[in-house]
Formats: structure tokens, sequence, C-alpha cells
């Protein structure tokens, strides 16, 4: 890069970290900011509801970004539209469902934002769920979610979510008994 090209980068990259915003300013703008995250989020969150309940995958990944990730436990993350769609409409074949989401905070600074909730989960096996699914689940559980403001409309970046309930462990292997040692005799005094 020549000399030129060096200085008008610096230049930018200087006039671009200069914010000619008080912080009183700042803490208004993203009280703003905020407020449509908010929003926007709670109104996802009753279509995520219904959605989830339908089994309509599609729907739930078409919220994310392109890019999108879904973290849930126990499983690799989902990158992508497709592949969340994918994740979520094999979710939705297995239970007949309902999700009860509940933001608890919410902050949001330009085009990110950050929510932190609780849910409920409640299902009942379908008839064609894989063996061993039980016949009802219930599960208390919490996520994070990273917004992103794309074009004006909040889409989610990447959500990770996990139950309340630690995962089953399984139970501890019996020790065998080894019969090859020969008794020793007790020695007479």
């Amino acid at each position: 890069m020549s000399k030129m090209g060096w200085i008008s980068m610096v230049a930018m990259l200087l006039g671009a970290c200069q914010s000619h915003e008080t912080p009183e300013q700042a803490q208004v703008r993203m009280g703003r900011e905020t407020d449509s995250l908010r929003t926007a989020a709670t109104v996802i969150e009753r279509r995520w509801e219904g959605w989830f309940a339908a089994g309509q995958g599609d729907s739930l990944a078409s919220v994310f970004t392109e890019s999108g990730r879904e973290m849930p436990p126990h499983r690799p993350a989902m990158v992508g539209r497709l592949a969340i769609a994918k994740f979520e409409n094999e979710n939705g074949q297995v239970f007949g469902s309902k999700l009860t989401i509940r933001g608890d905070a919410y902050q949001a600074n330009g085009p990110i934002g950050v929510e932190r909730g609780s849910y409920t989960f409640s299902g009942k096996a379908k008839p064609k769920a894989p063996k061993g699914t039980p016949a009802t689940l219930t599960e208390d559980g919490k996520y994070v979610i990273y917004w992103r403001n794309v074009n004006s409309e909040w889409q989610i970046e990447d959500m990770i979510w996990n139950s309340d309930t630690p995962p089953a462990m399984p139970a501890p292997a019996k020790k065998p008994v080894h019969t090859t040692k020969k008794p020793t005799k007790a020695r007479k005094k």
C-alpha cells in the first residue's frame, strides 16, 4: 500500500473512533435502541412459541441472519438458516409441545443487541418419535441471544440455550469380583 493509502486509512480510522456524542446522548440513544430491540424481540418470541408448537422449523430459522447460529445443549452448533430449519423441523417431529419464552433483560447499542431470558418447555412424544424418547418431558431453562439489526430488522445472530435440569448420568459401573486369587490360610500360632 502506498504512503498516501496508509495515511488515508489512518485518517478514516481516527475519524470513525471520534464520537461527537456526549455520554448522556449515548445513554439516550442506547435507551431508544434497547426499546426497539425489546419490542421486536417480544413480537418474535410470541411468534416463536406458535411456530415451535406447530413444528414450523422454516419459520423459526427465518428470524436468524443468513449465517446465524443456534447452539442447543449436547449438540454441535447449527450454522445457517438451512441447518437451523433442518434441526428445528426434526425436533418438531419428536414432540407435540408448548414453549413459553420470558425475556428478562435487553441491551442494544447500534446494530448489536443482547437478550437474556428463560423458558419452559412441555412436550408429549409423537407416535413416530425415535425409540427411547420419553412419553412426556417438562423442562425449565435459560438462553442468551446475540441480535443484529440488519436493514432495520432485528435478527438472531447467535442463540444458546440450556436446561436447568442436569443431564442424566449413567449409573457407575460395578467393580467386578475377582476370584482368581487363592484364599490365604490363617496361620496357627
